[in-house]
């Protein structure tokens, strides 16, 4: 019998929580098939299975959190351990006689509540604690609702589903016609109106923790602190900032998009993202990274392959997909490539072999009218490009003032590894090709 332990997921994880066992005892597990979802500091991750087998028996159940190397499962030969299926997480079941009263009453997050900005997540646990997203306030980027609100939630009520339905005995009020009881399910007495304008017009639910209380990091955000800590106070960093002209990017982007030339829409981080990689050919100390070797003597770590980090903001925080080699990959590769990653990302789907071997990353924040920021290195990288937006202002050009579409990159970089004039240069290439970005297909 094979013992299936937890797994390290991510270069900082020490930890993993079971989300969801997808096989139960008794399941035939094919190599290579996902058996169970672990959330990490990075995102929720699957678990693909390391043989073919029977589920023999589940160790660990939904909801348990275990250090790496603990036995979560095994997987063998013969019947399965009859008493050890994993139960679903925790949740009271409403009283039946509730259920008869209302059936259409929602029950979960995905029943009605399409319309309600969630994430996948959010939802699934909505589901599973049969809790009534309208009911639930969001804190998410423009009010969409994360995990977090819906375990606040779901602890602010005592564990109770939010399920409004009036109590199965309470009749129908004699001013109401059989067909409109039937078609309305708030009839004009108190115990059922009231739940009935909760439904449609639901006050924000009362805050899960008290103003100045302390509230605890997720693993992600966990995880994000500790790195930028480590980063921010121990690697010296060097800012250089530079203006470039996207007029030519632009309008080759519009080509590409309009002639179908590429599988998928490119984006103007396509454009950055294969400019990154290239200029990285004429500049190779800003992929190169700082280490020590046995003897903790500091030296310079030479890497060839060149692979790009791209941030996406999750919910619960930020992961960086890395697309490798992205000097050799055409345009239309590279856009398909982020946005396969990037959907996996917030679907909590993300794999950690899609995270691993970054040596540059590119942070973006131009779709949120960001004209300029800085941005934190990862560690163990020597460099982090952050993008703003481009935006449309006047530039002198042939002595005329004109409208010009401009984009402002900060590029930080270890200042153990390479000097400000190297990182200036890097950039400077880095304009060029998107000033003339017929470079960038060739």
């Amino acid at each position: 019998m094979a013992e299936v332990t937890m797994p390290r997921l991510s270069d900082t994880m020490e930890e993993g929580k079971i989300g969801r066992w997808l096989k139960q005892p008794g399941d035939y597990v094919e190599k290579g098939e996902i058996i169970v979802e672990i959330e990490t500091d990075k995102a929720t991750m699957e678990l693909e299975s390391y043989e073919s087998g029977t589920l023999q028996k589940i160790v660990v159940q939904p909801g348990q959190t275990v250090p790496i190397g603990e036995i979560i499962a095994f997987i063998g030969k013969g019947a399965a351990d009859e008493s050890a299926a994993a139960p679903a997480p925790a949740s009271p079941e409403p009283a039946p006689a509730a259920t008869e009263a209302q059936p259409s009453t929602p029950t979960n997050g995905n029943a009605v509540d399409e319309h309600i900005k969630a994430s996948p997540v959010a939802r699934r646990l909505a589901e599973e604690y049969r809790i009534d997203l309208s009911q639930v306030q969001g804190t998410g980027p423009g009010g969409r609702i994360i995990k977090e609100n819906v375990e606040a939630f779901f602890h602010n009520i005592g564990g109770t589903p939010s399920v409004s339905t009036p109590p199965a005995s309470t009749p129908a009020a004699p001013t109401t016609s059989p067909a409109a009881a039937a078609s309305t399910p708030a009839a004009p007495s108190t115990p059922v109106a009231a739940p009935a304008a909760q439904a449609a017009a639901p006050a924000p639910p009362a805050p899960a923790v008290t103003p100045g209380s302390l509230v605890p990091m997720s693993r992600m955000r966990r995880a994000i602190a500790r790195a930028m800590t480590e980063a921010k106070a121990g690697i010296p960093h060097v800012y250089v900032t530079s203006e470039i002209d996207m007029s030519a990017a632009l309008q080759l982007r519009q080509q590409i998009n309009e002639q179908n030339a590429a599988s998928v829409r490119i984006s103007v981080n396509d454009l950055v993202v294969k400019a990154a990689a290239k200029a990285l050919l004429a500049f190779p100390a800003l992929n190169n990274r700082y280490g020590t070797d046995s003897d903790g003597q500091p030296g310079i770590v030479q890497q060839t392959q060149i692979n790009i980090n791209v941030a996406v903001a999750l919910d619960e925080g930020l992961v960086a997909p890395v697309v490798v080699d992205a000097d050799k990959k055409s345009l239309g590769t590279i856009a398909s490539e982020i946005r396969d990653m990037a959907g996996r990302a917030r679907e909590g789907k993300i794999k950690q072999s899609d995270l691993e071997g970054g040596t540059l990353t590119v942070s973006n924040l131009g779709m949120f009218d960001v004209a300029a920021f800085s941005a934190v290195i990862t560690p163990p990288q020597a460099a982090v490009l952050a993008v703003g937006s481009v935006r449309s202002v006047p530039v002198v050009r042939n002595n005329e003032i004109v409208i010009g579409q401009v984009m402002q990159v900060t590029l930080s970089s270890d200042h153990r590894v390479t000097d400000g004039a190297v990182s200036a240069q890097y950039l400077q290439e880095f304009k060029r090709l998107l000033q003339s970005p017929m470079s960038l297909l060739v």
